[in-house]
């Protein structure tokens, strides 16, 4: 099993934003919900519309660096490595 947990004061943000820190994860396709049983993969939560990567990082004052004036291709390459993995699970799920 692989948890996903929030830390508000190292993530830097504010405890009330939990909830959406979460989401945020899910639905960008960061952290995606599927399980693995008897090496059959099956996606267990599918985002409606994919949100793009950078919904999740800005609500995180540790990645405040990566949306600096000429740090966009942290952005990019983050996206990339997201839609790369994302893209493989949908591959091994069978969707």
């Amino acid at each position: 099993m692989n948890v996903l947990s929030p830390c508000p004061r190292g993530w830097e943000y504010p405890m009330e934003k939990l909830s959406d820190i979460v989401k945020a994860a899910v639905d960008t396709c960061v952290w995606p919900l599927y399980e693995v049983e008897n090496g059959v993969w099956r996606l267990t939560y599918m985002p409606k519309k994919k949100l793009p990567v950078e919904e999740y990082l800005h609500l995180q004052g540790r990645f405040k660096h990566m949306f600096k004036p000429g740090n966009e291709w942290m952005l990019e390459e983050a996206q990339a490595w997201v839609d790369q993995k994302w893209d493989r699970l949908l591959e091994r799920a069978g969707e």
